[in-house]
């Protein structure tokens, strides 16, 4: 029988019954080809970061104009829509401005306030309430201004306009 030493134990083996294996050459190998695929994942992983991020903003680099518009929000609706046929309000604005709508809920009850595309949750004001809502006009086409509250009174409220041109 060998000598059976802690070591000796602990030690790797090829299992042929020949000596133990330290600092073989295969070990070399095997971290030259691990530090390889490190380093190519390294490297592609930065070049699909590259590829694969999102696309600039259409306006990035593009100083719109600011367009304020006051919402009164009441009994009649946005502005007196109620009063109004076809959509109202409507707001045109164009491509790159920066949009900002403070919106007065003169009511006593809460009423909402969207605009389709680029505020969908919107804003929610208690009676006397106010509000800022703020956004850039990114991309053209018509977009619904609504009320996000969901009841009877708030129909008159669900034909507002914004434009982008």
């Amino acid at each position: 029988m060998g000598q059976d030493t802690f070591s000796s134990r602990l030690a790797p083996h090829n299992w042929q019954g020949s000596a133990p294996i330290h600092g073989s050459r295969a070990m070399r190998t095997s971290e030259m080809i691990i530090i390889a695929l490190v380093a190519v994942a390294l490297a592609t992983g930065g070049v699909l970061a590259v590829v694969l991020s999102p696309p600039l903003s259409p306006c990035a680099g593009v100083t719109g104009a600011t367009r304020s518009f006051t919402i009164i929000i009441d009994s009649t609706g946005y502005n007196g829509s109620l009063y109004k046929t076809g959509s109202w309000p409507v707001v045109m604005v164009q491509r790159c401005d920066n949009v900002v709508f403070t919106v007065i809920n003169n009511a006593t009850e809460s009423h909402g306030f969207a605009v389709a595309y680029y505020s969908n949750v919107g804003l929610e004001l208690v009676g006397g309430a106010h509000q800022t809502l703020k956004f850039q006009a990114t991309k053209t086409g018509q977009f619904q201004v609504y009320c996000t509250i969901n009841c009877s009174i708030h129909r008159q409220m669900q034909n507002g306009l914004l434009n982008v041109t």
